[in-house]
């Protein structure tokens, strides 16, 4: 199924290249993936992830991504 997923800032560098990888931000995810599983197909530690936004609301770890969905990645964020 096809996903949208958004890495932001310091996390980008952690995603490896990978055939699921299509063009742009689009990935090509097994049905039921859950979030958490998503970030470790993508190389993420799940210790640098702060905020997670699916169709542009809180996601939480354990819910299943769907066929279309937008996943935002975003690591802590610092500034003043």
């Amino acid at each position: 199924m096809l996903v949208e997923i958004k890495i932001f800032s310091s996390l980008r560098h952690y995603v490896l290249s990978s055939e699921k990888h299509l063009e742009g931000d689009k990935w090509d995810i097994p049905e039921g993936t859950t979030v958490s599983r998503a970030l470790k197909m993508l190389n993420l530690p799940q210790k640098e992830v702060k905020i997670l936004l699916i169709n542009g609301r809180h996601g939480d770890k354990e819910r299943v991504l769907k066929e279309g969905d937008v996943f935002h990645v975003f690591p802590p964020m610092m500034g003043g």
